[in-house]
């Protein structure tokens, strides 16, 4: 009998632990990923991947809405394991998003985490300041990180004393 009493709370630990280390961009998107490399090498040469679906990380400088679709220009930052971007490592340089719909600049604002997964399409010249700047553009998706959020798994399991902060 108390074997059967176990079941249930034992089903729910693994069913929490197994939703805390879903990844946020779906498999079904990862798994179309046929680049994967320094950001330094698109922002050198973006042609030379044109077409290449990559999935890139980074924050929001600024959000803007056109009559025929939105853009987005990111500061890229390296992404983790589970592709949320690291402000730890140095950034790589700028980007722009793509989208043929309204991108609320309300809920992509200024300073938030995003990941990408898109299509490389080509690049754009323009200026920053006065300095001349190529934009790699990338048309796809985007996923937007709570600052809280962390990427690994929030479920521990361990024996022992120990401390943590």
């Amino acid at each position: 009998m108390p074997a059967k009493n176990c079941f249930i709370p034992v089903l729910c630990i693994f069913m929490l632990a197994a939703a805390a280390c879903s990844p946020k961009i779906p498999r079904e998107v990862t798994g179309k990923v046929t680049w994967e490399g320094d950001f330094k090498e698109v922002q050198a040469d973006p042609e030379k991947y044109e077409g290449e679906f990559v999935i890139l990380g980074g924050k929001i400088i600024s959000t803007d809405n056109f009559k025929d679709g939105s853009e987005i220009t990111v500061l890229q930052y390296p992404t983790d394991q589970a592709n949320r971007p690291s402000q730890e490592k140095e950034s790589g340089g700028r980007f722009l998003v793509r989208s043929d719909s309204f991108i609320d600049p309300e809920i992509y604002s200024p300073g938030k985490l995003v990941s990408v997964a898109g299509r490389i399409t080509g690049s754009e010249s323009r200026t920053i300041g006065d300095f001349p700047y190529e934009h790699p553009v990338i048309d796809g998706d985007l996923w937007v990180w709570d600052p809280r959020e962390k990427s690994s798994p929030r479920f521990h399991f361990g024996l022992g004393i120990g401390k943590t902060f």
